[in-house]
């Protein structure tokens, strides 16, 4: 008997997002609700693992966190966790500290990331990283995002000439979901981690990485068409159809 799956569809791009990642503590997110309620509705079921790939997460171990985890569990994969009892969690601080020397322990040519407070995986990481291989020159592809955070006005114009004909309104960066190579983002975050953060956002990672984002062109990438990685924060267009096998339970979301 085939067990259920469920695929988000972004119908804007006709894409197949498989990390949804609902970012943000706000009330500006419509779509998060019916979709991870459809996944989580449906019975456990196993999904091929990826021996090139690592999924990690950072849980300082708040009552607020482990989502992401449920949603691995419900899958049958296995991931590592960071930063355990990290507490008080300080975003600029101690994501990039705890990510590199998570990083410094992985033998994976490959790792994917997302936070876990508020982000699920719904499918086959394998076709994730397929998808990333094949559809993207890049050794790092970030999510992209509809808001430019923190608000820096100088980001925001570099990221907007990054996105120049990419037809898309997620254009900006997000550092709450990501996949790439292993090395590189080895690299890159003990870079995050050595760089000070904005002024304008002390608490914030996310700055950070806009800061340094004009050091690696070509070598970090945003996933303008929502491929792999789907972020929902401020989406209230309906662009939305959630499907079970193949067949559609919910549209225009």
């Amino acid at each position: 008997m085939k067990s259920s799956a469920l695929t988000v569809v972004n119908t804007s791009f006709d894409t197949r997002p498989v990390i949804i990642h609902a970012h943000g503590s706000h009330g500006h997110k419509p779509n998060w609700p019916p979709i991870r309620d459809a996944f989580f509705g449906l019975p456990p079921r196993k999904v091929r693992a990826c021996p090139e790939l690592t999924i990690i997460t950072c849980n300082n171990g708040h009552p607020s966190m482990g989502l992401f985890e449920k949603s691995l569990d419900r899958l049958g994969l296995s991931y590592v966790v960071l930063g355990g009892g990290i507490d008080p969690w300080v975003n600029a601080r101690d994501k990039p500290a705890v990510l590199e020397e998570g990083l410094a322990r992985i033998d994976t040519p490959y790792v994917l990331y997302a936070d876990s407070r508020d982000a699920i995986l719904i499918d086959d990481p394998a076709g994730a990283l397929t998808i990333f291989r094949e559809r993207f020159d890049c050794r790092l592809l970030l999510g992209a995002d509809r808001i430019n955070w923190p608000p820096i006005r100088s980001y925001q114009l570099y990221e907007d000439a990054l996105a120049a004909g990419q037809d898309t309104e997620f254009r900006y960066i997000n550092g709450g979901a990501w996949i790439g190579e292993t090395d590189f983002c080895r690299e890159f975050f003990g870079r995050v981690r050595a760089t000070p953060p904005e002024a304008k956002a002390p608490e914030s990672e996310q700055g950070i990485m806009k800061k340094l984002l004009p050091d690696y062109k070509g070598e970090i990438a945003l996933d303008y068409h929502c491929r792999i990685i789907q972020n929902i924060g401020f989406v209230t267009a309906p662009i939305f159809k959630l499907e079970v096998n193949d067949v559609e339970i919910l549209e225009e979301l």
